[in-house]
């Protein structure tokens, strides 16, 4: 049976961005607590403060998952619970008035939908999504009746493959077959299921998703030489120096040697022509870039292209592709004629940028920039990138819908100081944002807080963050107990963001009298690519943003904001590793540590986890130098630890539950308070508000009796 293709960007979600989420307990000792969802006995919060709490935590996220209709009017949204994405009510929003109207034929229809859904016409959204017996549907949903129909595409013979996407009109559509070295790519019509071989591919090579024209005429494919099925398993077969994932990530293969560029490159068909490929890009031909996203111009005449950046790690001989260090922005005509190229800061997230088409002439970016991730305009020929009147605050680029003449943009939008809502903005108009949706009023009144930006100066450079403090206090503190926390990754920027997570508690502590730091470090987004790939820069990693950690809080202390009695630290994945590694290297430094879904030892990540991941950011396999992995491990390490410790991990967590609990054992050996939550049911991301609830309350009660 052919298969959804599952995205690369949800295989990443390992220890290098995903958040976690968690609840209460007995005062610190030195216990290993499981929590199930009934809770565990402890103290609270107050009432009143309970009653807050879940006020907060019951922040919905709107998501947007269509385009606009044909009279541009109306969109398809979904209200997702911020803390249990599964949570969710679909709904259609009529953008003049902001009216939000229910429909249960989506609620019940649509669980793993193909994005965006598409008008028929202004009655009638389509879409297509993979049916729980393996066949795709395409299924049609009429809004005033509810009314459903479905036509399911399948092999009548057994054929192992994939589809990959289906044309805007759906006409068409593109299919992966696997047949054994090489697979097949081919476009099949509709209604009459021909088939076109359009590329082969070898077997175990990743695809892009197709990028389609508005009309459907027109096809990108991105053929990404990545070995998708060893790359991104946290359990290899067998992990080895001599795989090549590891070679590029280590620069050990040579440009001309490194197979992830063999076979990587863009093909542009056309099929309203006799000639249907129209033009074809080799990353051999482009030294030091791979290829990304692509979109289409409304008329399908000019393509744009996203490139990445190759990382020349210091001290390693080659670049690595796999794990580029910045993007960049190309135009080409019909004919793969390059028409510019677009370089600005804004824009060289590789991970946190994208653009996309307005007219045939203007173009819409977004990207991570310094602590904001926001839009940007393009026009072509002028050679400015132009932002788009926005506050402070970060757009949820899936979130984002445009009308056909490209003058009104529909935008999800969040802040610390903004509660996540959509947004309007009409570029041929006044060009001020308008609230759509007030679906989070409740929470934005009791979302009680200030935001400052503040810069440090650490032996590294300067680094930009984030003050989030109770609403009142003045700036700047003066001796107030202080939280610093970092976020998951490395890699993913620090941002103003609206969360409300244990992981991520840029507003939930703030709320319950706990001020929170956030700054920027070393292996961050939005300040370009030396500062993003310094962390594997001469074995720099778990070393250079420790001592930039050490650096801002020493200078807190010095400038009277806080004192050493009164600083803690906090963050889940790659931050809990942060806080982890911080207690290790400084353990007179800190009052207080609450690491969450931590990374702890580096062996164990390398021979069980992301073992390529592991060999950029370190330079260097276990084999090769065990002691060096040895010192940035926190676990083999935990005996230098006097801080008392508050840890929250899910049993099933990826990142093995047994080497949390060691670390707990050393800890609680040397008399430090050490205290583990094991969250039954649960793995690296706590997707349970019921959970979050104890979590938080632990976390509230925490800090305020060790920074008290």
């Amino acid at each position: 049976m052919w298969s959804k293709k599952i995205s690369i960007s949800q295989l990443l979600a390992g220890w290098v961005g995903v958040l976690g989420l968690a609840w209460l307990a007995p005062p610190l000792g030195a216990e290993i607590i499981t929590v199930d969802i009934d809770g565990v006995d402890g103290p609270t919060l107050s009432a009143p403060e309970q009653d807050r709490l879940d006020g907060l935590l019951a922040v919905r996220s709107p998501q947007i998952l269509s385009d606009l209709s044909p009279d541009g009017r109306t969109l398809v949204v979904a209200l997702v619970n911020s803390l249990d994405p599964g949570d969710r009510t679909l709904h259609f929003l009529d953008i003049t008035t902001g009216e939000l109207s229910d429909s249960l034929a989506l609620d019940y229809e649509v669980f793993a939908p193909e994005l965006p859904l598409r008008w028929i016409d202004n009655q009638s959204v389509w879409f297509v999504q993979e049916d729980i017996f393996s066949p795709w549907e395409i299924i049609t949903v009429n809004r005033h009746t509810d009314i459903v129909s479905r036509t399911r595409i399948y092999p009548a013979q057994e054929e192992a493959g994939e589809m990959l996407g289906i044309a805007p009109d759906r006409s068409k559509f593109v299919l992966r077959l696997y047949e054994g070295e090489e697979d097949g790519i081919y476009m099949v019509f509709l209604p009459s299921l021909q088939r076109v071989e359009i590329s082969r591919l070898p077997a175990g090579l990743d695809i892009q998703p197709p990028v389609w024209s508005a009309s459907g005429d027109q096809v990108v494919l991105v053929t990404a030489s990545i070995e998708e099925r060893r790359l991104y398993d946290r359990t290899p077969d067998s992990p080895s120096l001599a795989n090549p994932v590891v070679q590029d990530a280590l620069g050990r293969l040579a440009p001309e040697e490194n197979l992830f560029r063999q076979h990587h490159g863009v093909r542009v068909f056309d099929f309203s022509q006799a000639e249907l490929l129209q033009f074809e890009l080799k990353a051999q031909d482009e030294p030091g870039v791979m290829f990304a996203g692509a979109s289409f111009s409304p008329d399908g005449s000019r393509v744009l292209l996203k490139l990445y950046e190759a990382a020349q790690v210091a001290g390693r001989d080659h670049p690595t592709y796999l794990f580029p260090q910045a993007a960049s922005y190309r135009v080409y005509d019909s004919q793969g004629q390059p028409l510019e190229t677009l370089t600005f800061d804004q824009l060289r997230g590789p991970l946190e940028s994208a653009g996309r088409f307005l007219t045939r002439d203007r173009l819409l970016f977004w990207g991570s920039y310094g602590l904001d991730r926001s839009m940007y305009t393009y026009d072509l020929g002028r050679g400015q990138l132009q932002p788009l009147p926005l506050p402070s605050g970060s757009v949820d680029w899936p979130s984002v819908a445009t009308s056909d003449d490209g003058h009104q943009i529909v935008y999800g939008f969040s802040s610390v100081t903004q509660p996540p809502e959509l947004f309007t903005l009409n570029l041929a108009g006044d060009r001020t944002p308008q609230a759509l949706t007030t679906v989070n009023a409740t929470v934005a009144d009791l979302n009680q807080v200030r935001l400052d930006p503040v810069s440090f100066t650490t032996r590294h450079g300067e680094r930009q963050g984030l003050l989030i403090q109770p609403a009142g206090h003045s700036f700047p503190p003066q001796n107030s107990p202080v939280v610093f926390w970092q976020q998951g990754g490395p890699g993913f920027s620090i941002a103003n963001e609206f969360a409300i997570a244990v992981e991520m508690p840029l507003n939930l502590l703030p709320n319950f009298g706990i001020p929170v730091v956030a700054v920027a470090l070393t292996g961050r987004e939005g300040f370009g690519p030396d500062l993003y790939r310094r962390q594997a820069d001469h074995q720099n990693f778990g070393q250079i943003d420790i001592e930039e950690g050490a650096d801002i809080i020493n200078q807190m202390i010095q400038s009277g904001w806080t004192t050493t009695d009164q600083v803690g630290i906090s963050g889940c994945s790659y931050g809990g590793y942060f806080a982890a590694q911080m207690t290790v290297r400084f353990p007179r430094l800190l009052a207080a540590a609450n690491p969450q879904c931590t990374l702890l030892d580096t062996l164990t990540e390398w021979q069980l986890g992301y073992s390529s991941l592991m060999s950029y950011l370190v330079g260097q396999t276990p084999m090769e130098n065990p002691d060096h992995y040895v010192q940035l491990s926190p676990l083999y390490n935990a005996t230098a630890i006097r801080t008392p410790t508050l840890m929250f991990h899910g049993q099933a967590d990826f990142l093995q539950i047994d080497v949390v609990r060691n670390f707990h054992d050393v800890i609680a050996a040397a008399g430090v308070p050490v205290t583990l939550y094991e969250f039954a049911a649960t793995g690296h991301s706590l997707q349970d508000p019921a959970y979050q609830r104890i979590a938080a309350q632990l976390q509230i009660d925490f800090f305020r009796r060790y920074l008290d």
